[in-house]
């Protein structure tokens, strides 16, 4: 069976958590507020949602509940994201005073009472039992492509956030190294204008921007290089490769100009459609449609104008609003969606090849060997389970599982012994790089070669092939031989787009001069306060731009599962986010992403596991998934207490006395 729909379940639950993890790291890491009740300001963010957007209850059977407005998404979670920014500004004016251990206590406590009001009184959120019945924003439209203006702008939506997502990945790649390169010439200079292996240092940056002439895209010299440059621009259908090229040099001023005039066309064209395609939307018997027209005219604008790399928009632009006229003009024809996602779907896996090639450009050939064995031996411990359980009776599963778990614990220990003596072994890299490689081994095994065994026993070679291509193809969804997107797959592009936008107003914010105040309160709170900084309301701040991220990844979330309970915010939510924090690293917002990424990554192979065991274990194993959990914990506090990733380093320019 296809597994692009589990990737695309996957990535919707690690984009809210990193966003869940985001806002806690404004306070925690960057602040040092340790906020253990993080999961109150998630769940007002979700039930505020749920109960402007769900319908009077009078219209509902056998469910109780204020408010009722039948408000759209998206004033909806703005209105949810506010009050629980606000709520974050009420906890702290009277809980930030006190001393660390409690105002963990404090908000803890307040998380509970949260949960506890939300669950016992059945007139404010159907008590014990769970909010539904609300819909999906933009729902009716999909699957995509269909032949209605509202389905067209929707579709190009999605291909201008994916196209500017890729164009401007496709730009970062080889950028360090050429940051690197540069480095080098600078420091070169320093010390007398050559370079430490004698050759003359280059006289500052180039004027085309710091790129070489004849470098390649990818940052791989050689053919190698050139062959990835053809594929990473076959697959943006040469759109992004000629934006990543040109955002490699200076934008002249001129250009700027053009490009804002360009982006407030494109603004005014797409705020049009939008004007157009949300008629429906009303407040209070008033008309607003024209409201979310200007927010796309603006933000469009926007993000041409300001935009680090200016041609990433602009290659999204037009490539959204070549995919929005051809559906209009073929109507619901699969091949239009097939161009355009399909082509996205194979960008991102000959990126994240290119992304892993070079991130382990120094392991050899024979480095990946033996990652690439230990991700078959592995899997290889599971096949007297596979074979011998399930229908096979009583008797013969447990055989199965005894000799499972036997080689199990053999595999184990031998992964310590060779991580102990690799320098006996090694080829001067760390094991753990090597035990990361073979999880990517892992993922590609299970992904392409085990999905397909099912399909092979049951249809044959042809039924592999189909297989394949949908797990290549996973932006669209196949039934019943064609092509279309999915709601699912817009929830992920919505979900990613989101954090996208939210990742980059953090770290807007914690490089201002408002984050490196928030940097030496959690250094040293009374250097801060000789300083003259109010360190009270630096404090407040951060407490409520931590919880107003929170509530929305809770709006997020009520989106997602159509259906809200008591239960989805118990306390265990608030140290999944820290484990996030902790794994890829504090006061550092890509860790977040990272860590979040791990976490539910291990999750769902652990919950794939179980899947082979015998039902009456099966239950067993899912509860050893959290001392797995607490185990993976503890070694990362042990090795890596800083995280994977590390705090992020940032140098502040000083200009004046």
């Amino acid at each position: 069976m296809a597994l692009s729909s589990s990737l695309v379940s996957l990535g919707i639950i690690v984009g809210i958590y990193a966003i869940l993890a985001l806002g806690l790291n404004i306070k925690f890491g960057y602040t040092g507020l340790l906020d253990i009740g993080h999961v109150a300001f998630y769940l007002v963010g979700a039930y505020v949602t749920a109960l402007l957007v769900l319908p009077p209850a009078s219209e509902q059977q056998f469910t109780t509940y204020i408010l009722g407005w039948n408000w759209p998404w998206l004033p909806a979670i703005a209105v949810g994201t506010l009050v629980a920014g606000l709520l974050g500004m009420l906890v702290a004016l009277p809980a930030i005073r006190l001393r660390e251990d409690y105002l963990a206590i404090a908000v803890l406590g307040i998380s509970v009472i949260l949960k506890r009001v939300v669950q016992s009184e059945g007139w404010l959120a159907n008590g014990p039992g769970s909010l539904r019945g609300f819909s999906q924003p933009f729902r009716d439209h999909f699957p995509l492509p269909a032949d209605t203006l509202q389905a067209a702008a929707l579709l190009g939506f999605v291909v201008l956030v994916l196209w500017t997502v890729a164009t401007y990945l496709l730009a970062q790649v080889g950028t360090e190294r050429d940051s690197e390169l540069a480095a080098e010439g600078v420091e070169a200079k320093a010390d007398g204008g050559e370079r430490a292996d004698g050759s003359p240092a280059s006289s500052g940056p180039r004027s085309d921007g710091g790129v070489a002439a004849g470098r390649t895209i990818s940052g791989t010299p050689g053919v190698g290089g050139w062959v990835v440059d053809g594929l990473l621009a076959l697959t943006t259908l040469g759109v992004g490769y000629v934006a990543a090229r040109r955002s490699r040099t200076e934008t002249g001023a001129s250009e700027q100009r053009l490009l804002l005039g360009g982006g407030a066309l494109f603004g005014l064209a797409a705020g049009g459609v939008a004007w157009q395609a949300f008629e429906w939307w009303t407040l209070l018997g008033v008309n607003l449609d024209w409201l979310f027209g200007v927010v796309v005219f603006a933000a469009v604008t926007a993000g041409f104008y300001g935009a680090n790399r200016r041609y990433a928009p602009a290659a999204g632009a037009v490539t959204a609003a070549v995919a929005f006229g051809a559906a209009l003009v073929a109507g619901d024809s699969p091949t239009v969606a097939f161009v355009f996602l399909a082509a996205i779907s194979l960008f991102t896996w000959v990126f994240g090849a290119v992304a892993v090639v070079r991130r382990y450009s120094d392991l050899s050939g024979r480095d990946f060997g033996v990652a690439l064995a230990l991700a078959v031996v592995f899997v290889a411990c599971f096949v007297p389970l596979i074979v011998l359980g399930g229908g096979s009776g009583d008797a013969m599963s447990s055989f199965g599982l005894f000799v499972t778990m036997g080689m199990l614990v053999a595999f184990l220990y031998g992964v310590y012994y060779l991580g102990s003596n690799w320098s006996r072994f090694g080829s001067g890299v760390e094991f753990v790089r090597i035990v990361g490689v073979g999880a990517i081994w892992l993922f590609v095994i299970r992904y392409f070669v085990m999905a397909n065994i099912v399909p092979f026993q049951r249809a044959g070679a042809g039924a592999v092939v189909d297989n394949t291509v949908q797990n290549l193809l996973w932006l669209l969804k196949f039934q019943a031989g064609t092509a279309a997107f999915d709601y699912s797959r817009f929830l992920l592009v919505l979900t990613l787009a989101s954090l996208g936008m939210l990742y980059y107003l953090a770290e807007i914010t914690v490089e201002s001069p408002f984050g490196r105040v928030l940097k030496s309160i959690r250094e040293d709170e009374d250097v801060a306060t000789s300083l003259g900084k109010n360190t009270f309301a630096y404090k407040v701040q951060s407490m409520m731009l931590g919880s107003a991220l929170a509530g929305f990844a809770g709006g997020l979330t009520a989106i997602y599962f159509q259906s809200l309970v008591h239960t989805m915010f118990a306390p265990r939510v608030t140290f999944i986010a820290f484990l996030a924090l902790i794994i890829g690293g504090t006061a550092n917002n890509k860790g977040m992403i990272l860590g979040a990424t791990i976490y539910w990554a291990f999750q769902k192979a652990t919950a794939d596991i179980a899947a082979f065991f015998p039902t009456a274990a099966r239950s067993s194993v899912q509860a050893l998934r959290l001392a797995f959990i607490g185990a993976l914990l503890i070694v990362i506090l042990y090795y890596r207490p800083e995280g994977l990733w590390g705090e992020q380093r940032t140098v502040a320019e000083v200009t004046e006395e």
